[in-house]
């Protein structure tokens, strides 16, 4: 029953999330507790913003993949608050990045998107 429990709020990273690309927003359909995981390969080396769009509570976490596993870069957490999970974050070209959203809770459709640009 504890494993469950972990699992539940620890999901493995998926062995292969899907890519997100600049400027195109993926929507999310969650449930309380969910996590959804995104890949970034920036095209260029500059500063992005990562964020989500939607009425809901969401943790929005960034990491970095390394030779020696994934290497947490930044996250936001929007909860209680009247915003929505953002990231300013400097990303360098062709390295990969693991954008993990995990939605607390929503209000309304509980639809979520994430983009960065």
């Amino acid at each position: 029953m504890d494993k469950d429990r972990v699992l539940q709020w620890y999901p493995p990273l998926a062995a292969q999330p899907a890519g997100l690309q600049p400027f195109q927003s993926a929507p999310i359909q969650l449930a309380t507790g969910g996590q959804a995981d995104f890949e970034i390969v920036p095209p260029e080396s500059r500063r992005y913003q990562v964020g989500t769009f939607g009425n809901s509570d969401v943790v929005l976490a960034l990491f970095e993949e390394t030779a020696d596993g994934l290497r947490y870069v930044s996250a936001d957490d929007d909860s209680g608050q009247d915003r929505n999970g953002r990231l300013d974050v400097r990303l360098v070209k062709d390295h990969r990045y693991i954008a993990r959203t995990r939605l607390y809770s929503s209000w309304g459709s509980g639809s979520v998107a994430l983009m960065y640009w």
